[in-house]
């Protein structure tokens, strides 16, 4: 079966990964290096089932983010803005635990079964340490990550700051070394250093001004997805590789200022930026470092790299098929942690050994041909 993949983040990489595997012809489009537009993020890996963003809770959230420096409003795409407001306090569907379980536990469990064959991607399982300024926010937190922990354990450490929550299933890792394990994987597959600029659901793609035909396609463009038929919008995000005093010893995030912060050996990590900003123009990452530096010294910058996280009007993923055409987006801030098992289920949409799960591919029913 010859498949094409549009879009080498972390979810491309993952679909041609599990492709591969089941001895696909697999064909990798990406204009730019592998792991362009993911390699920004923190790498921390949360066995979570949800992170949704159609409740108050989200809102206020992105209210502090903004009042903290690290959050602005550029623009939206309008049908996402529109289903989001529809959706708000909207639960998801009864399958939505389930298949978010099951999607968590796959990531997690493909994750630590890289690092046990080969460690060169600094993958370490040492907890994620959320740390809050507001007490009204760790009120409302404590609550909700309590009442689920029989499936995410935390411990809650009261504190004269406020207070912390422990989750010490969580793991991390270094973003870039993963993609260049990953690309060491795929090393036997044809990559296409070119943008991908339409597909169809007959499994026709346009490249580079000429026409190529597939089995299936599976297009894992992020926020590009918007363009046939996905109601998604883009939180542009940042990331630095530091150098830094500010003492962390296991991955922590600064919840009220949507920051991260996770170490490794010899650099520390430090993401931020919430931006609604689906724009090309020069973005405004010193703006999200200023707002960093108040809180955390920073001695040395090694790297620096953006992108943008594509966000579902529920903020949980959506993966479907439409004739010959397969997509998978819409992790959001747990992209890293829902990449695998997003591969893995679109590449089972493409072999054709699984079907559109009603969850899911809930945003899938009206894909058509577009610019991913």
């Amino acid at each position: 079966m010859k498949v094409a993949v549009a879009g080498g983040g972390i979810v491309g990489l993952f679909a041609a990964w599990y492709l591969q595997r089941e001895h696909a012809d697999v064909t990798l489009f990406e204009p730019g290096p592998l792991g362009a537009g993911s390699v920004h993020a923190a790498g921390i890996i949360e066995p979570s089932t949800a992170y949704r963003t159609n409740t108050f809770s989200f809102l206020r959230r992105v209210g502090r983010f903004w009042r903290n420096g690290t959050c602005t409003f550029r623009s939206a795409d309008p049908r996402w803005l529109a289903e989001s407001l529809r959706q708000l306090e909207r639960p998801p569907m009864l399958t939505a635990e389930r298949a978010m379980r099951e999607l968590s536990a796959t990531s997690v469990a493909t994750y630590r079964a890289l690092a046990e064959e080969r460690n060169d991607f600094d993958y370490t399982p040492r907890g994620l340490v959320e740390r809050f300024e507001d007490p009204r926010h760790f009120g409302e937190e404590r609550a909700e990550a309590l009442s689920r922990r029989d499936l995410v354990p935390v411990e809650v450490r009261e504190s004269g700051r406020v207070g912390d929550l422990f989750f010490p299933e969580v793991s991390w890792l270094h973003t870039e070394k993963f993609v260049e394990r990953m690309r060491r994987e795929l090393a036997s597959i044809q990559v296409v250093p070119q943008r991908v600029e339409r597909v169809a659901l007959d499994g026709t793609v346009q490249v580079g001004g000429s026409t190529r035909t597939f089995d299936v396609v599976v297009a894992a463009t992020g926020v590009g997805l918007r363009r046939v038929g996905v109601p998604l919008t883009g939180l542009r995000g940042y990331g630095w590789h530091t150098r830094t005093r500010w003492p962390v010893q296991v991955a922590t995030i600064l919840v009220d200022r949507g920051i991260a912060i996770v170490p490794f050996a010899d650099e520390v990590k430090i993401t931020g930026g919430w931006d609604f900003d689906l724009s090309t123009r020069p973005q405004r990452a010193q703006g999200v470092r200023d707002a960093i530096e108040r809180v955390v010294r920073i001695d040395q910058t090694l790297d620096f790299k953006e992108g943008s996280r594509p966000c579902t009007p529920d903020g949980l993923p959506t993966i479907g098929r439409q004739g010959r055409l397969v997509v998978a987006t819409g992790g959001f801030r747990l992209g890293w942690s829902f990449a695998p098992g997003m591969g893995r289920e679109a590449s089972r949409l493409a072999l054709g050994t699984s079907e559109n799960d009603p969850f899911f591919s809930r945003y899938c029913s009206s894909l058509h041909a577009g610019s991913p």
